[in-house]
């Protein structure tokens, strides 16, 4: 019998998807009653979420995680834990 992973929250939105670079975390959250039902939060430890961008759709908070993502890749320290980066180092 398989576990279930404990579904975590934040301010009323639940975390629906997540990317880890080093020791940050990427999250997406979705309250379905919140005017802008999407956000997409950095998070520290598992718990401190910060630096909120609120969306009205799911394709715009995964734009906003993919844009953060990209930054993190150019920051020196996590150039090694990103795929995108060492891909384009190698062209």
């Amino acid at each position: 019998m398989k576990m279930e992973e404990e579904k975590r929250s934040n301010g009323g939105y639940e975390i629906i998807e997540s990317c880890t670079i080093g020791s940050t975390e990427l999250v997406i959250g979705h309250n379905p009653k919140a005017p802008n039902p999407y956000v997409c939060w950095y998070c520290k430890g598992g718990g401190n979420y910060f630096w909120g961008t609120y969306c009205d759709t799911i394709e715009a908070a995964r734009e906003n995680l993919s844009e953060r993502y990209q930054r993190e890749c150019l920051m020196p320290l996590q150039q090694s834990l990103c795929p995108e980066a060492r891909e384009r180092a190698a062209e």
